[in-house]
């Protein structure tokens, strides 16, 4: 075995070279580890590769964001490592145990390059920067939020440099510039409700006429093709991402409203996401455009609830019933639903009415049986029945007529409950 080389017992430093060194403990498999070793001893270089950041640079106005820096740093080291040309193996050594490898490469040479694939970057960059301007200057907003997006892409691995470039006559640094002027149309961009407040009542729908919204620029006025996510207080809420049309509208719709409180929101944003996966952003550049403020239009909805009179007649084997079983769960459910039930014969928006006769049948043997006959339905303010259901086949049995009856009764409110309240909500949502 050769002796220990000095490079494995101390590092070797130059003005001349950038060096790696790669160590790994050996396996069965020589070709896997001599590529980890490999891969060890690039990483190693790249590391050696420092960073400065400029104060005319994208990073610099970053500086107090560790979390961000340190996401840089680590991609920019990813990427140097990916970047890495024209290095060389100088050595490599082995004990039983472990494999080293030494790799080095010229500064001169690495920096060289590395112009090259700057100056390819800031040149793809700059049409990426300048077809957003004109975009804009056009009125195409959203393809040139896309484009200013594209234009970071190419010289993320340069944020921490000035990028100096010549624009209309000045020189201007492009990282910046871009970063300044994708800030300034973003914020420039605003989601504008048409109704600030709207009124509805418990159990209606929110219709594409209430919630209603404009994209604006100050430039242009209405903007067209602006994706939007809209999101409702209450619940979440089917179709909430569309764009702006032709006219810079965009309409929402809620199928129902039941919420319990006295107001909810729906608010309407920018649908960055959209346009950031529309650019085809990394996450290093999602994060850095998701710092900017995006403009949110909000309308208050205020709820009212619908007010319902209860008519009931129930009647268990000749005597009426007051109140009857059906209506005190009507009462219930429609309280818990957010409903008013009055009972002093104000108007009211819906009217229930109830009737329930139970009466015996055929006996079988010893076994009473009594059966329900009936209907349940629902009018609007205006008379009209919006719903109706029989209450046929609801039968009680049980030694006892009175015991059942009751059963009989039970069987109908658990009916009423479980499927046909629920069925009178959609009747509602839906007049």
């Amino acid at each position: 075995m050769a002796p220990q080389p000095e490079w494995v017992k101390m590092r070797p430093s130059s003005p001349t070279y950038y060096y790696g060194i790669g160590a790994v403990r050996k396996s069965m498999d020589v070709s896997q580890y001599q590529q980890a070793a490999r891969q060890n001893a690039l990483a190693d270089m790249a590391g050696e590769i420092s960073t400065t950041i400029s104060s005319n640079s994208v990073l610099h106005a970053f500086e107090s964001n560790l979390g961000f820096r340190e996401d840089f740093t680590s991609t920019i080291r990813t990427q140097t490592q990916q970047d890495l040309e024209g290095y060389e193996l100088v050595d490599s050594w082995e004990d039983l145990e472990n494999y080293w490898v030494y790799y080095r490469l010229s500064k001169a040479r690495y920096q060289e390059l590395k112009e090259q694939r700057k100056n390819d970057a800031v040149s793809r960059s700059f049409d990426y920067f300048t077809s957003g301007l004109d975009q804009r200057d056009r009125g195409n907003i959203r393809m040139a939020i896309v484009q200013l997006v594209k234009a970071l892409e190419p010289i993320k691995p340069y944020f921490s440099e000035p990028l100096p470039v010549v624009l209309n006559g000045q020189q201007i640094f492009l990282g910046n510039e871009i970063f300044k002027e994708l800030s300034t149309t973003i914020s420039q961009l605003q989601v504008v409700p048409i109704n600030r407040e709207v009124s509805i009542k418990t159990g209606q729908a929110l219709t594409t006429d209430q919630l209603l919204f404009e994209t604006r620029f100050p430039s242009f006025g209405a903007v067209s093709d602006i994706p939007l996510v809209a999101q409702y207080s209450e619940k979440p809420i089917r179709n909430n991402k569309l764009r702006s049309s032709a006219q810079g509208k965009a309409q929402f719709e809620v199928d129902v409203v039941r919420s319990s409180k006295t107001s909810e929101v729906f608010t309407v944003t920018i649908d960055m996401d959209d346009m950031l996966a529309e650019a085809g952003a990394d996450p290093l550049i999602r994060r850095l455009v998701n710092r900017f403020v995006l403009s949110q239009g909000a309308i208050r909805v205020n709820i009212e609830r619908p007010k319902f009179a209860v008519v009931s007649n129930e009647i268990m084997l000749g005597e009426p019933q007051k109140p009857g079983i059906l209506e005190a769960s009507f009462r219930q459910k429609a309280v818990e639903a957010g409903y008013v039930v009055v009972t002093d014969g104000s108007a009211v928006d819906f009217t229930v009415r109830i009737t329930a006769v139970a009466s015996p049948r055929d006996d079988s043997g010893q076994i009473k049986n009594v059966a329900i006959a009936g209907q349940l339905s629902v009018e609007n303010d205006k008379g009209v029945k919006i719903y109706q259901r029989s209450l046929e086949g609801f039968i009680g049995r049980h030694f006892d007529y009175r015991q059942a009856g009751e059963d009989a009764f039970r069987d109908a409110r658990r009916r009423l409950e479980s499927t046909f309240f629920r069925e009178i909500q959609e009747a509602v949502a839906k007049r």
